[in-house]
């Protein structure tokens, strides 16, 4: 009988990956969290599918006595949090790598490795971590591991490989001392595998999960402002079937003006995109039944036993669930771990070191696709002669609430323009004419021109211009927002242009939205002594946290590093070339960083 593998799990979430490292026959004598739902979950399961002797500690790594550490450790695993390397943090305006204090957790993770000697540790992470702050986050990991004394490999691989019905990449570091390289497992499904096993479908992986009437209330997806487009989106597909660019007759939405994940529906046939742990309203994968998945589903697309018990109300489930490690694919690493480092012989198969996985292959042929559909969509359209945009009854209506109790907005249409008579203050100059061009989102060769004119004499008149043109695009078009036009700030795909912005006025607020009107200038970063010198008097504003929070009070959706993490010390940008419509949240956090 071999001797027992002693093993620590740091930032043990879940516990996901020592389900894995369980299942392959590594003793986990000690697993600790900061979190407190973590921590319960991993107690709950005590006995049941983690060691019955474990011993949970619910600390803050970069606090904790190491003196409550097990000695003589033969391995550490561990995947400390990922979001300041996710996509999610891309989201925000740029994913902050070290830039957040979470991602320097490697630091406190190195020193455990550094105290203990283990033979070997795996580090976890999402592939994100390969390009956050130019691969410079990336290389300083490596390289402090490196410093400890042991030799580095990593490798990319994607959990639907090994079994999981779910596209999940992520990164996995193994660390250890023999003088030879380590390879990692094989794919055991899918066409990287050796018999070209047909990937697991989540149709079939949640087919047998009994479906209670209480699952029927928790998952019901009615009563929201997307709800009643679910059902028309086809399995496997999101929110882009509803684009022009997909040949939608009536675009709702700008091609990538959301996340792959929006209104994102499972495709019964297929493993899913990645589950994410703090899904949104919106946010799949939402089930081919048109319903939220349960918990019971999600564990079994995570692939965790069914008998794992997680703590918490059904959002602290999925919050655990989702920032997990599939224990599937930890248990292919577990097994090549323990042959390879410990002797102990697993029978599985090995990449070679130059072996390249097929999934950025894949990616490329879908993209391919996605282009040829769009193509012969813009052939289609070519021989039609409608609009997008629908003219008709669209002669003069009162200007929502939601924009100006007291003003009106008078709108009338000649041909292919339309003017807009914005009235703030009646009596006042003209201030203020701004002209678009519109496009039906597939023909640039097809257009509706705007002209808004704006008669008043205040500051926040800026917003009102802006949510009169968000008002005319919901009334005369099926899009839901005058961002659906401009698409995501990350990656804009803006389906109008702005032609012209003729201003009679000094008023601070005009001034500076004829800055943000030109494209070029958003998504962008300046430095912060850009924005006090140009607009510093104008304002009247002594520091750039004052300047930026009024700017920001006239809905100009300004991000510095006092509003956003992952966004630098010292610069700013805007994300969008308009005011934001006035649904959309804004908010001001100021963390105490100089704000000079």
């Amino acid at each position: 009988m071999s001797k027992p593998i002693r093993t620590l799990s740091l930032f043990s979430g879940g516990g996901g990956l020592d389900i894995g490292f369980e299942q392959a026959g590594f003793d986990i004598l000690f697993a600790t969290d900061f979190n407190h739902e973590c921590c319960e979950t991993l107690k709950l399961n005590k006995g049941n599918t983690l060691n019955p002797n474990l011993i949970v500690e619910e600390h803050d790594i970069t606090t904790i006595d190491f003196d409550v550490l097990p000695q003589d450790i033969d391995m550490i695993i561990g995947g400390p949090p990922c979001q300041s390397f996710s996509a999610s943090g891309r989201r925000a305006g740029g994913a902050a790598g070290k830039l957040d204090k979470r991602g320097n957790l490697f630091k406190s993770y190195c020193e455990v490795v550094e105290l203990l000697q283990p033979q070997a540790f795996l580090f976890e992470n999402v592939r994100g971590i390969l390009a956050t702050n130019k691969g410079q986050d990336f290389q300083d990991i490596v390289s402090s591991f490196a410093a400890l004394g042991y030799k580095i490999e990593h490798r990319i691989l994607d959990a639907e490989d090994y079994g999981v019905p779910q596209q999940r990449e992520r990164m996995f570091i193994v660390g250890h001392k023999m003088d030879h390289p380590f390879l990692y497992p094989k794919p055991v499904f899918g066409p990287d595998s050796t018999d070209k096993k047909p990937y697991v479908s989540v149709g079939k992986a949640i087919e047998d999960i009994p479906f209670t009437e209480q699952d029927r209330q928790e998952t019901n997806f009615a009563g929201g402002k997307y709800s009643e487009l679910l059902p028309l989106v086809p399995p496997g597909e999101n929110y882009l079937h509803f684009t022009a660019k997909r040949g939608y007759p009536e675009p709702i939405f700008a091609y990538r003006s959301r996340f792959s994940d929006f209104l994102y529906k499972a495709n019964p046939d297929t493993p899913v995109k990645t589950l994410i742990a703090s899904p949104g309203k919106y946010t799949g994968p939402l089930h081919w039944d048109n319903r939220y998945l349960t918990v019971s589903e999600y564990k079994r697309i995570q692939g965790f036993p069914d008998n794992h018990i997680f703590f918490g109300d059904r959002s602290a489930q999925i919050r655990q669930i989702g920032n997990s490690v599939c224990p599937k694919i930890a248990y292919y690493m577990a097994l090549a771990i323990k042959e390879q480092i410990f002797g102990i012989p697993s029978n599985i198969e090995y990449l070679n070191e130059d072996d390249v996985l097929s999934f950025d292959k894949r990616k490329g042929q879908k993209a391919q696709k996605t282009r040829a559909i769009h193509q012969a969509v813009i052939e289609q359209n070519k021989l039609k002669a409608d609009y997008s945009f629908t003219l008709e009854d669209f002669q003069t209506f009162v200007t929502p609430t939601l924009i100006c109790e007291d003003s009106n907005m008078y709108v009338t249409t000649n041909g292919e323009e339309v003017s807009i008579d914005v009235y703030c203050a009646p009596q006042s100059p003209i201030e203020a004419k701004l002209y678009l061009s519109v496009f039906d989102g597939v023909n640039m060769d097809r257009e509706i021109k705007l002209i808004v004119t704006v008669w008043g004499c205040q500051e926040q008149d800026i917003q009102t211009m802006w949510n009169a043109v968000d008002a005319w695009v919901k009334h005369c078009s099926s899009f839901r927002s005058l961002v659906e036009l401009y698409g995501h700030f990350t990656e804009p795909h803006p389906i109008f242009k702005i032609t012209n912005f003729d201003i009679k006025t000094d008023l601070p607020s005009f001034q500076f939205a004829k800055h943000c009107m030109n494209f070029d200038n958003c998504s962008v970063y300046f430095p912060k002594e850009h924005l006090m010198a140009m607009w510093k008097d104008t304002f009247k504003k002594d520091n750039f946290v004052e300047l930026a929070r009024s700017l920001r009070s006239y809905r100009f959706d300004l991000r510095c590093h006092e509003t956003n993490i992952a966004i630098p010390q010292g610069v700013y940008m805007v994300a969008y070339p308009f005011a934001l419509p006035y649904d959309k949240q804004m908010n001001f956090f100021v963390r105490g960083e100089d704000d000079t």
